[in-house]
């Protein structure tokens, strides 16, 4: 234990912006950190994507979908040494089984739209740029396909490299999308893509920061995009 101490205050010492939480990693390299830094600048006190459920087959698979999902959240946060980011961290379910029950993304992505006009300074305050926190230009979508792909895997940790996903749909598509991947393609499928659910918070979270994000990461469906 003394040798491992000693060689992470080596490696802190070498690093020239060491993260606090992670002091053998640049703090750039730490996701958390990352995401703490985004909400400073935009001066917001909740992160996270909100889901919208689009399946109501069995409410016990659902229960093993979120428990599941929760298991990574959690690992991830201690994997980046950030449990404390669990206090402003958010991501509440929408549930209507009338209006999202096998719905379709854009379908969720004009719900979500309203929800955004008034969500962000309900919840943050008056923020000086909410339109650039990833919380209200993308939200996740779980339908039946992707829930099965999550709890048809072995129990977490054995499926760290499964094919579970979920789909994240995309609010404003900023910088644009590749010729090949909107070629003979109906518009409305444009706004969402499957991204694995096992790195939802923070890996991806921290990745759809930038305006280019969906340019760079899209991924026709049915591929699922890995960071």
């Amino acid at each position: 234990m003394a040798d491992l101490m000693a060689h992470i205050r080596n490696r802190a010492q070498r690093l020239k912006n060491p993260s606090q939480r992670t002091p053998d990693r640049n703090t750039a390299f730490n996701n958390a950190d990352n995401i703490e830094r985004q909400l400073q600048q935009d001066r917001h006190k909740i992160w996270g994507w909100v889901i919208y459920r689009c399946t109501y087959k069995s409410d016990e698979e659902w229960a093993s979908f979120m428990e599941r999902l929760r298991y990574y959240i959690k690992s991830t946060l201690q994997f980046d040494n950030a449990l404390d980011m669990e206090t402003s961290l958010d991501y509440r379910v929408f549930e209507d089984r009338a209006h999202f029950d096998g719905a379709h993304p854009s379908i969720i992505r004009e719900h979500f739209a309203q929800w955004v006009v008034n969500a962000p300074q309900e919840e943050q305050g008056e923020g000086r740029f909410p339109m650039h926190s990833q919380r209200y230009n993308f939200c996740l979508h779980v339908d039946q396909d992707a829930l099965i792909s999550v709890i048809n895997g072995p129990a977490p940790p054995a499926d760290n490299l499964g094919n579970g996903f979920v789909n994240l749909v995309c609010l404003k598509i900023l910088g644009g999308m590749r010729p090949e991947h909107t070629y003979g393609r109906d518009k409305k499928d444009h706004c969402y893509m499957r991204i694995t659910y096992q790195d939802l918070m923070t890996t991806w979270y921290n990745l759809f920061r930038t305006q280019g994000s969906w340019y760079t990461e899209y991924r026709v469906p049915p591929e699922v995009a890995r960071p």
